[in-house]
């Protein structure tokens, strides 16, 4: 006996042999098809108790048919269904999830499959991208012999119920959540992490497939669809690790003596100029445009600069106003005793700054592919606010790759690259130093800037499925510059 229904919300759970998972690509076409025949089998059945249905789907814009689950515990309940929406207007075919959670009485377990017949083709529209809906109902039901009720929100579709197995007794507040399955149904959602155009890493549907972008991001993303392109996920969230040496140039060295204020002292030269730095950033993404991704970044870094200063001793002497014409013992010259030692003569003054504090980065990527080449071309400001002291910077990089896409079946897709690395990093350090053989303390500042701008990158991304991704690069080759750094990325 089949029961007249008014909405969506008697949808959903577990349907048989499927979880809420991804589904390997060498399977889809497979439960595509065992999809395809429960739909059909589920019209057949509910025809064979009332053939006057027969009618209602020939006049119809289209139908959902499909088998769906529930598991019920005394208050809590939930699971997940899938079925077909045919859209007999163009015969386009769109496979949804459909995921249940109940709140209330009862107790049970079982599937039973449902036909939801659509008057509009509006109606059929709204019922795919509907996402949330709320409802209450109230189910008994033991073997293939049931009845439910169900009160929700809808209009323009009637809704048909037939017990499949299972037994329950439930009286229950519900929410249901309906999306479409990327995995099942060709939207333009790519398995890569670029977008791209002409690479086959899944099986595609067939000339049915709607591919309709339906999400709000990126800005026209369905025009570049319907030219064949297919576009990530619009939305990450990743974390970055970087490991970073490099030679320095330094200058404007500042230096206050014996807690003297501080003032410009020439230095000659240094030698053993470099620094070494890990930072760890949390970033997060969205592509506003098909081709262009934006981003902000927040994290830490820490790390030291180190670098051996050639001094004039003669600036020291003018940085102290010491008259050295004076002739010692001179109460009017406290300092007068260091003119043998400074004057005329060059110190060294080693410098261990170290560093640590936060990070603020902005940023965008372009990016694009062809038949599994690709381009990308990332830039990014980053600020960097250290605790404790004076020491702040602004950076620029920008980090132009190009590469190759490997499918790997059921393993993901390897995008491997190459490319070049390009900074421009002015950094401000400070601290305190004693110069060897001098009994004296000097706080400086002084101003640093990476030694080279460019150097050469290879590295991979590999794409473990269309949510999530690593990737690994090595920087260096060209240069003093190098660099590993490694990030991991979920889409959504």
């Amino acid at each position: 006996m089949h029961l007249k229904l008014k909405l969506v919300l008697l949808l959903p759970l577990l349907i048989i042999g499927h979880g809420c998972t991804a589904i390997p690509v060498d399977e889809r076409a497979a439960v595509r098809t065992e999809v395809d025949q429960v739909a059909s089998e589920t019209i057949a059945q509910l025809l064979a108790i009332d053939p006057s249905l027969k009618t209602d789907i020939d006049a119809s814009a289209g139908y959902f048919a499909g088998r769906v689950g529930t598991t019920k515990l005394p208050l809590l309940g939930g699971g997940y269904g899938l079925g077909l929406a045919l859209d007999k207007s163009d015969a386009s075919r769109t496979y949804l999830n459909i995921t249940r959670f109940d709140l209330g009485a009862g107790l049970g377990a079982g599937s039973y499959r449902v036909l939801v017949i659509f008057e509009t083709r509006e109606a059929l529209e709204n019922f795919v991208k509907n996402g949330w809906q709320p409802g209450v109902g109230a189910e008994s039901r033991m073997g293939q012999r049931g009845k439910s009720t169900v009160v929700g929100l809808g209009a323009d579709f009637t809704a048909y119920a037939m017990a499949d197995s299972g037994t329950a007794l439930t009286a229950t507040a519900r929410l249901i959540r309906l999306s479409v399955n990327t995995d099942l149904t060709d939207t333009g959602v790519s398995d890569v992490s670029v977008p791209m155009t002409g690479f086959a890493s899944s099986d595609e549907q067939t000339g049915d497939a709607p591919r309709n972008w339906g999400r709000r991001l990126p800005f026209l993303a369905q025009k570049v669809i319907d030219e064949g392109y297919d576009l990530p996920l619009p939305y990450g969230a990743g974390l970055t690790y970087a490991d970073v040496e490099q030679d320095q140039l330094f200058s404007s060295l500042e230096v206050g003596i014996n807690g003297r204020d501080l003032r410009p002292v020439d230095f000659v030269d240094f030698e053993n100029s470099r620094s070494f730095s890990q930072s760890t950033s949390l970033k997060f993404d969205a592509w506003l445009f098909p081709f262009m991704n934006v981003y902000a970044m927040i994290g830490k870094v820490d790390g030291n600069a180190l670098v051996d200063v050639i001094v004039d001793g003669n600036s020291f002497l003018d940085a102290l106003e010491v008259d050295c014409s004076r002739p010692p013992p001179s109460p009017l010259c406290p300092l007068c005793p260091l003119c043998p030692l400074l004057q005329d003569k060059f110190y060294t003054l080693p410098i261990d700054a170290s560093f640590e504090g936060n990070t603020y980065g902005l940023g965008m990527t372009l990016a694009g592919g062809w038949r599994g080449w690709f381009v990308t071309v990332p830039v990014n400001w980053t600020y960097a606010d250290m605790t404790g002291s004076k020491t702040d910077g602004v950076s620029f990089t920008a980090t132009p790759r190009a590469g190759y896409l490997i499918n790997m079946g059921r393993a993901g897709n390897i995008a491997a690259f190459v490319g070049g690395n390009y900074l421009n990093s002015d950094l401000t350090v400070d601290g305190l130093a004693t110069a060897p053989g001098v009994d004296l303390t000097f706080d400086y500042i002084i101003d640093q800037k990476n030694k080279d701008e460019w150097n050469a990158l290879v590295g991979f991304n590999w794409d473990i499925n269309r949510n999530l991704s690593w990737s690994l690069e090595y920087n260096g080759f060209v240069g003093s510059r190098t660099a590993w750094i490694s990030s991991m990325v979920w889409r959504f």
